[in-house]
C-alpha cells in the first residue's frame, strides 16, 4: 500500500506457523493478511488457511477447500487481525485436518 510500511512477523510451533502480515501509516492499519502455515512432510510449508483484506473486505480462504469465505469480523482492521489470529490459533488442528483430508481426496491446492 502506497505510503504504509510494511511489517511481517512469524509465530512458530514446531510444523505449524502464523504468518501476520500488515500495513501501517503512523497508528492507522491498512490491508492485514494472517496465514497458517503447515510443513506438508510431501510439500514441505503450504498455506492451510488465511484471512485477509483483500478486495476490501475481510474473508477467510483455506487452500484446496474454499476461496473467499465471507466472515462476521469486526470492522475496525487491528481488531478484525486481532481475531482472525485467535481463530487461527484456536482451531489449527482442526484446519490441517481438512487440509490433509481434502488433499487425500486429490482435491487441488492453489
Amino acid at each position: 500500500m502506497k505510503g504504509f510500511d510494511r511489517e511481517e512477523y512469524l509465530e512458530e510451533y514446531g510444523p505449524v506457523r502464523l504468518r501476520t502480515t500488515f500495513y501501517r501509516r503512523g497508528t492507522r492499519m491498512g490491508d492485514w493478511g494472517v496465514q497458517l502455515e503447515w510443513e506438508d512432510p510431501e510439500e514441505g510449508w503450504v498455506w492451510v488457511a488465511r484471512y485477509d483484506s483483500a478486495g476490501g473486505k475481510p474473508h477467510r480462504d483455506r487452500n484446496r477447500i474454499a476461496q473467499h469465505e465471507a466472515l462476521p469480523l469486526p470492522p475496525d482492521p487491528a481488531e478484525a487481525l486481532k481475531a482472525a489470529q485467535e481463530d487461527l490459533r484456536a482451531h489449527l488442528e482442526e484446519y490441517i485436518e481438512a487440509y490433509r483430508a481434502a488433499k487425500a481426496q486429490g482435491r487441488q491446492g492453489w
